[in-house]
């Protein structure tokens, strides 16, 4: 008799050893990996239903100017998302709070060359963990935003598709972003944008001269649709109101007879500010400005990325 409840204890140990092998609880991981001489962090969220044997989307959110990863994780509530839909959130940190979207690009600091970083969180996460390769997506807010977009010229073969929060294209990519495939990218943005205006950013140089420092949203659109090779056409169409933020509404912008099916997608958030909309007093007021509650960014952001695969 001892020697069969032995063996019967020693079964259930391997079945709950599988059983934990193959089933990850949910919680935010903190990991840091080398990355080019510098000690780098991030943060994962793996759901709940996660099993190692079957592969999960992986989304990766880029803070802005300032921020930290824990700080976009409360922002965007993407964790409880990911819970529910069943997908891996990633949240990298920039050094010194902020991400080098310029690296490389002559008369800007070529360090750190934070796409290369970030596609080095993507692959160390793929090591450990069973991720589906053709479902990786990108979004972020400002200057996550612009870096979200430089990984789309960086290396689109690696996204499946990338969302900008209030940030359109950076002044320098119609001349160094060449894409070599078409890129699924929506846009959210504010025409009140106070920090990254609609009708785009300019600055004095030292010699007094004005500067591009980034496109307007709508030339930023007009960018993707073009390198998509979509249609002349934009589709628009007025967001119901929810009643909840009278001084705001939405308009949605869609290209469309895009290369390999992509889409290009704008949310206009008219009389919208500097924030993530559906998010009420997060960022500062004087910041964030009027607030759009008609939508909830990160619904807009997976509902777009969720039936998107890498463009072939």
């Amino acid at each position: 008799m001892p020697r069969r409840s032995t063996t019967l204890l020693e079964i259930v140990a391997l079945v709950l050893a599988v059983s934990l092998s193959q089933t990850t609880r949910a919680e935010q991981i903190q990991f840091t990996l080398n990355h080019d001489g510098l000690s780098r962090s991030y943060q994962l969220y793996l759901p709940s239903s996660y099993r190692a044997d079957q592969p999960l989307p992986l989304l990766v959110v880029l803070h802005g100017r300032g921020g930290t990863t824990q700080r976009m994780a409360d922002l965007t509530d993407f964790d409880s998302r990911a819970e529910h839909h069943g997908f891996a959130v990633a949240y990298p940190q920039g050094l010194e709070n902020k991400w080098n979207y310029l690296h490389g690009i002559f008369g800007y600091q070529p360090e750190p060359n934070d796409s290369a970083f970030i596609l080095k969180v993507i692959d160390a996460i793929g090591l450990d963990h069973n991720i589906d390769p053709n479902r990786i997506y990108v979004t972020g807010i400002s200057n996550g935003g612009f870096m979200a977009q430089r990984l789309a010229c960086y290396m689109p073969q690696k996204f499946a598709a990338i969302a900008s929060v209030a940030a359109g294209g950076y002044a320098y990519m119609p001349d160094e972003c060449i894409p070599s495939k078409p890129v699924n990218m929506l846009y959210i943005h504010g025409t009140a944008d106070n920090k990254v205006p609609w009708g785009g950013l300019k600055m004095k140089d030292a010699d007094g001269n004005l500067q591009s420092i980034t496109m307007s949203v709508s030339r930023s659109l007009k960018f993707w649709s073009e390198r998509n090779h979509c249609s002349t056409k934009v589709n628009k169409v007025d967001i119901e109101s929810s009643g909840k933020s009278p001084r705001t509404r939405v308009q949605l912008l869609k290209s469309s007879g895009c290369d390999s099916g992509t889409e290009v997608m704008l949310y206009a958030i008219i009389n919208g500010g500097h924030n993530w909309p559906g998010v009420e007093n997060f960022i500062p007021a004087n910041i964030a400005g009027q607030v759009n509650l008609d939508i909830h960014a990160s619904d807009v952001i997976w509902t777009f990325f969720k039936s998107k695969t890498l463009a072939r």
